[in-house]
This record gives structure tokens, C-alpha cells and sequence, in this order.
């Protein structure tokens, strides 16, 4: 199951009608809310997961998912100051499946009266009686987000992720087949670090550690003294198999990618990820600002912010198709769309 849109309001910030599709590459100026779109669906997805103690704003968002027979699932809820759900609705198609209003809700035609502080995908979670509940839950379950450039040698010994998830790299590498470590052997050769064996090493029996041993050197690099550049690489590569050795549909978000990389390493590292998860079919949610990186990303996969005052909208391939043909007629490179300000002098030219 795929997500497809997504409109997220709070305080002095609404997001709305954002399209995703299977790859997504979001961009924008520097304020605009590229991070904060992603840590809005990391928040969603914990609130449904039933974290909802963490929850520092109220807010109200939409979803809307693709399923994998190809229906459409739209799902809403509001909560309030007071942590408490105010409303939640679902529809499957034409077919409305929950309403909610408060402490009074219905699904189907059955009323029920589900707990102030849950929501009721989560409280009447049942596969053979509610799949399209199942199909949200499973979604926010398996949703991971990957912080590119939160990562650096004092922190090295856990993956930056965006749920807090307090995973170390070698708990990772358990989840790791031979297989899996050949691809980010071949992968990191390919970005021109020569890589030939990684192992995991224990150091007096209470911490282990990544090494990776390079060709014609003789000691090992461990994981906590790499450059900052080659130790991104590795944990990014390390967690794009990780996802993808777990069962069921996934959804990945990485903030920053190719953040602090070289011109060929970051154009080379956009074309791996986005490789990889479209060969694995995992929906990849990528924000950066690096031009390198949008040179190397088909516009097709381009999501591009706009804020105004309090409110952000989006400009893609699927919401502006003549924007976007117009400005593949100029011969430019893709970045140029974005430094050039094609878009806004577009828009203000309809007007």
C-alpha cells in the first residue's frame, strides 16, 4: 500500500494536497517545510501507531493510500490540545467505512464509543473484520525515516533514524545477509570507496562495531573514525537493505540525502537509492536542497514546496503537467527549475 496524498494543518502551518508517488524527490527553498513534511508523517504515523503522549500540537491531517488492488483508502483525524481524537473518518472508495465525531463514532452502521485518546483504527483492530484498519496500521508500522545529515562520528554507533528507534549499527548488521552485504560492498566500490570486507567486531565482550577493511590498507577503519561522507554512505546503504529484508509494504523517508557529499558521489548515491527501492518496491520520500542530487533525479519524481505566510502547497509532474513541459522545452538542467524560479514567474504569468 502505497500513500499518495497528504494534507497536514497545526498552528501557523498548513500543509496541503501533497502527491507522492512510488519515488519522491521534495524540494524547495531553505524554510519552506521540506524536514518539517517529513516529520509531520513521521508524527501521524505515531499517533496511529498509538503514541499519541508525544504529541506536542493539535493538529488535523488527510491521508490518502493506494492499495495494492488498486482501490483507494482516505482516512482523516483531528486532535486536540488536550490529546483527546475530535473527529477521524475513513472512506474505501464511495463506501464510507468510519465516522467520528468525539466520544460518538460509527462504523458501518454500527455505533460505537471508542476511548477519548485513541483512535478507532487502532481500538477495533481486527484483519478479517476491519482489513482496511489492518491496512493503516500496517502502514504506520512499517514506515521508516532516515536522517541523512544527523549523522557524524560522536554519534556513529546509531542509525539516525527519524522514529528514535536508538538502533545501533551493528544491531542492524544481524538483520544483514551475506548477500546483502555484497551489494553494499559493490555499491560503495561504484562511489569509489574501495571497500573489500565489512565485519562486525567485538570489543571487550560489551560493544560491537563495525570495521571495513579497504584494498591495500592493512589495518581496519572502524565505523566511529570514517570521514563523515563514507560513513553516510555506509549506514544509508546498511539501512536501505535492513528495510528491505523486513515483509510487508514500506514507505521510506530520508531527510538530507547526499548531504555533505562531492558532486559524483552524491549524483552516483540518488541513482543507487532510488535504484534500489523502485527494484525492492519501497515508496522512497527523499527531501534535499543539493543540486547535484536534483540533476541526477527525473523531474517526474519532483515534489516542489511552496510556502506562503502559513501556508505550503505543492507543484509537481501530476498537479502542474504544463509547468513542468514548458520548462523540459528549455534544455536546462534540472536544478535550474528551482534556482531560476520557473515556477513562481509560471504562475504569476497565468494570473
Amino acid at each position: 500500500m502505497l500513500i499518495t496524498s497528504f494534507d497536514y494543518h497545526e498552528y501557523n502551518w498548513n500543509l496541503t494536497n501533497v502527491p507522492f508517488g512510488d519515488l519522491n524527490l521534495i524540494v524547495g527553498k531553505n524554510a519552506v517545510g521540506k524536514s518539517k513534511t517529513l516529520a509531520s508523517l513521521v508524527q501521524v504515523a505515531k499517533v496511529i501507531k498509538g503514541d499519541i503522549s508525544n504529541v506536542y500540537l493539535s493538529h488535523r491531517c488527510k491521508l490518502v493510500f493506494r492499495l495494492d488492488e488498486g482501490d483507494e483508502l482516505e482516512y482523516e483525524y483531528s486532535i486536540g490540545n488536550n490529546k483527546e481524537i475530535e473527529s477521524e473518518f475513513l472512506k474505501k472508495g464511495d463506501e464510507t467505512i468510519l465516522r467520528r465525531n468525539g466520544s460518538e463514532a460509527w462504523i458501518r452502521d454500527d455505533s460505537v464509543n471508542p476511548p477519548t485518546n485513541k483512535l478507532c483504527i487502532q481500538s477495533w483492530r481486527d484483519t478479517e473484520k476491519y482489513p482496511e484498519f489492518e491496512a493503516i496500521m500496517r502502514w504506520a508500522e512499517q514506515i521508516k525515516g532516515f536522517s541523512f545529515s544527523n549523522l557524524s562520528q560522536p554519534t556513529s554507533f546509531l542509525v539516525p533514524s527519524m522514529f528514535n528507534e536508538q538502533m545501533e549499527l551493528s544491531s542492524l548488521f544481524e538483520h544483514i545477509d551475506d548477500e546483502k552485504k555484497a551489494f553494499i560492498i559493490k555499491e560503495m566500490r561504484e562511489l569509489d570507496y574501495e571497500i573489500e570486507k565489512i565485519d562486525p567486531i567485538s570489543l571487550l565482550d560489551k560493544l560491537t562495531i563495525i570495521t571495513l577493511r579497504e584494498s591495500g590498507v592493512g589495518m581496519p577503519l572502524l565505523s566511529n573514525i570514517m570521514s563523515n561522507g563514507m560513513l553516510r554512505v555506509f549506514c544509508i546503504l546498511s539501512y536501505l537493505v535492513y528495510v528491505s529484508a523486513e515483509e510487508g509494504a514500506k514507505t521510506l523517508l530520508i531527510d538530507d540525502l547526499g548531504e555533505g557529499l562531492d558532486y559524483s558521489r552524491s549524483k552516483k548515491l540518488s541513482k543507487i537509492v532510488f535504484d534500489y527501492c523502485e527494484k525492492h518496491g519501497i515508496q522512497l520520500i527523499v527531501t534535499s536542497n543539493d543540486n547535484f542530487l536534483m540533476n541526477a533525479v527525473d523531474l517526474k519524481h519532483w515534489i516542489i514546496l511552496q510556502r506562503e505566510n502559513e501556508q505550503v502547497s505543492a507543484i509537481s509532474e501530476k498537479t502542474h503537467p504544463d509547468i513542468f513541459l514548458r520548462f523540459k522545452r528549455t534544455g536546462l538542467n534540472n536544478f535550474d527549475i528551482f534556482a531560476t524560479d520557473f515556477v513562481s514567474k509560471y504562475l504569476k504569468k497565468q494570473e
